[in-house]
C-alpha cells in the first residue's frame, strides 16, 4: 500500500500525472478546502469515471465545484418549501371530513378501496409498518429530549395525530402515503394542485412519481453530494410524468439526464404551490446565472460536457411557461 501523499505531493501528482496545472498558496488552500478526493476526484468526470473532463488548470476544477455548490444552495430552500407544502396539502386532505385525525383512522377510512388489489394492499401494509417503526424510533429518541412531540401524545394514552406522523415521514414515505390513499382522496389532492389529468395520469400516480423523482435530488442536496451531472438519479422518468411535464410546459425531451430537467419539474411544482411564481422565476434566474458563470470560467470543451446543447432552448421555453 502506498503512503498517503501530502498536499504538496498531491499538487505534484495533479501536475505530473493528471496534466492539471496547480501552484501557489491560493490554489494550495483551495485544494485543502475542497479536498482532493471529494473535490478533484469527485468532479473530474461527468456521470462516470470513463467520461473525464479535460481540465488543464485547477481553477477549472474549482469553477465546477462552485457551480455545483451554488446550484445546491439555490435548490435547497425550494425543495424544502415543496416538501413542506405537499405534506400540508396531503395531510389536510387526508383528514378532511373525518371524525378523528389519527393515522390509524385515516388508514381505515381513507386507505380501504380496491381490497382485491394485492399489490396495493401490500403497499398499504408496508406503509403502516414503516409509520409504526418511525414512531417507535422517535419515541425512544425523545426520552432525554425537551421536545417530546411523539411522547406528548402516547404518554397521555392518545394516538399521535396525523400532522405528527407527517413531521417524521421522509419524502419517499410521503409519496408512498399518497399512493395508498383511496382514488377519490388522491383526486381531491390532485385537483387542489391543478394536476388532475386522467387522460395522462390514468392511475392518479403523477404526484407520487414526482415525489419519488425529486427525492434523489433532495437527498443529494441535503447531504452535499454532487448534483451537476445528475449522477444521483436512481430511476428512469415515469411515462405519465414525462407526458404531463411536456404537455404542461411545451418542453420536449424530458429525460432526467440533465439538471435542467429537474429544474423544469421543480418549477412546475412551484407554480402549483407558490401562486406568485416568484420562487420558480428566481430559481430559473439563478440557474441561468450559474450556467453563464461556469461558461466564463472553464474551457468550451468542459462547459459543453456539463451543459448539453438543448439546455438553452429548454430555459427559453421554461421562461415562457412561467410567464404565461
Amino acid at each position: 500500500m502506498n503512503l498517503p501523499l501530502t498536499t504538496n505531493g498531491l499538487m505534484k501528482h495533479l501536475r505530473n500525472d493528471c496534466n492539471v496545472q496547480i501552484s501557489g498558496r491560493n490554489q494550495k488552500q483551495q485544494l485543502i478546502s475542497y479536498g482532493y478526493y471529494h473535490g478533484y476526484k469527485g468532479y473530474r468526470f461527468v456521470k462516470n469515471a470513463n467520461n473525464q473532463l479535460p481540465y488543464t488548470n485547477f481553477s477549472e476544477v474549482v469553477a465546477v465545484i462552485e457551480y455545483d455548490n451554488n446550484m445546491k444552495a439555490a435548490l435547497y430552500p425550494n425543495l424544502m418549501f415543496i416538501e413542506t407544502a405537499i405534506k400540508n396539502i396531503v395531510c389536510n386532505s387526508a383528514v378532511t371530513r373525518l371524525r378523528y385525525g389519527t393515522f390509524d383512522y385515516v388508514y381505515k377510512e381513507r386507505m380501504n378501496d380496491n381490497p382485491a388489489n394485492a399489490r396495493l394492499q401490500l403497499k398499504r401494509l408496508n406503509l403502516r409498518n414503516s409509520v409504526y417503526s418511525k414512531l417507535s424510533t422517535r419515541y425512544k429518541e425523545e426520552e432525554k429530549k425537551d421536545n417530546q412531540m411523539v411522547r406528548h401524545f402516547y404518554n397521555r394514552g392518545e394516538d399521535a395525530p396525523l400532522w405528527v406522523i407527517f413531521e417524521i415521514l421522509y419524502l419517499s414515505d410521503l409519496a408512498s402515503f399518497f399512493e395508498c390513499l383511496n382514488i377519490s382522496t388522491m383526486e381531491e389532492i390532485l385537483k387542489q394542485l391543478n394536476m388532475l389529468d386522467v387522460s395522462i395520469d390514468t392511475n392518479r400516480g403523477l404526484l407520487s412519481n414526482i415525489l419519488y423523482t425529486i427525492k434523489a435530488l433532495r437527498n443529494a442536496v441535503a447531504h452535499n453530494n454532487i448534483i451537476f451531472d445528475t449522477r444521483f438519479k436512481d430511476r428512469k422518468i415515469n411515462t405519465a410524468l414525462k407526458r404531463w411535464v411536456e404537455t404542461e410546459t411545451g418542453i420536449q425531451n424530458i429525460t432526467l439526464y440533465s439538471l435542467v430537467d429537474y429544474i423544469i419539474i421543480i418549477c412546475c411544482l412551484l407554480k402549483r404551490i407558490d401562486f406568485s411564481n416568484l420562487r420558480a422565476k428566481e430559481l430559473l434566474v439563478q440557474y441561468k446565472e450559474q450556467n453563464q458563470l461556469l461558461q466564463n470560467s472553464v474551457a468550451p470543451n468542459i462547459y459543453n460536457k456539463i451543459i448539453s446543447q438543448n439546455v438553452g432552448a429548454k430555459i427559453a421555453a421554461l421562461e415562457a411557461y412561467l410567464n404565461s
